[in-house]
């Protein structure tokens, strides 16, 4: 009789644990899928047409998009290379051209690098570096007053356009996505921080693989460089 209360008593409990974990495992699908859909309804992917110019004016981009993603990166890699220019800047009695969000974000806007066409400046006066040997990001910025331009990832195909050069123009999209806030800044606790996710958010992997088009990579903005130079003076941010 006891072993078959002991029995029953287990199998009470074998039943409990299974319904708890059933119920866990529901509500873990719903969280992904409100994740999934608040993603997909969050922003619009609208269209950029505009011309846009660095700092000094020198440099003169047409922008000609029917898709454009805008995220924020709160990398080192990415605050690190906007710091290097403008030190650059500085050491060249330049104002900072290299805007970072008061958290040290950088603010990016995804299109193709054969929707980017240089109109003016030749391509002697943008220059074209790694942060690294064998950096998956080939980056440019205009030469004359150290404005960072774009972002050309060798495997993706993708452009990440400063969106700073869309302001003026008021053809900013919402940003979508903000990511790698695990190494974003405190800021001083003027600015209230954003919502940012620890590494990418998981609406990330539906969206960004879906935006891989490789028919778009060619033409470039800019010359192709198989061993671009590595920018002087990088240190991580």
């Amino acid at each position: 009789v006891e072993t078959a209360l002991v029995a029953n008593e287990n199998s009470s409990i074998l039943s409990a644990t299974c319904t708890m974990l059933n119920n866990y495992f529901f509500i873990a699908a719903l969280i992904i899928i409100n994740t999934i859909i608040s993603q997909t309804k969050q922003t619009k992917m609208n269209a950029i047409r505009a011309h846009v110019t660095c700092r000094c004016g020198k440099v003169k981009l047409a922008i000609d998009s029917p898709s454009a993603l805008r995220f924020v990166c709160y990398c080192k890699d990415c605050r690190g290379y906007y710091n290097t220019l403008n030190r650059m800047s500085v050491n060249n009695s330049l104002p900072e051209a290299a805007k970072l969000d008061p958290f040290g974000g950088v603010d990016v806007t995804q299109v193709y690098p054969s929707e980017i066409k240089v109109l003016e400046g030749n391509h002697d006066l943008i220059g074209t570096v790694v942060i690294r040997k064998k950096s998956p990001y080939h980056r440019s910025f205009a030469k004359c007053c150290n404005t960072p331009l774009f972002a050309i990832g060798q495997g993706t195909g993708a452009a990440l356009l400063n969106s700073a050069l869309l302001s003026e123009d008021n053809q900013t999209n919402d940003v979508r996505y903000r990511i790698i806030g695990r190494q974003a800044l405190k800021g001083d606790g003027s600015v209230k921080k954003p919502k940012m996710s620890y590494s990418v958010p998981l609406g990330w992997f539906f969206t960004m693989p879906k935006r891989i088009q490789k028919d778009k990579v060619h033409p470039q903005p800019v010359a192709e460089s198989k061993d671009p130079s590595v920018l002087e003076g990088f240190t991580e941010g």
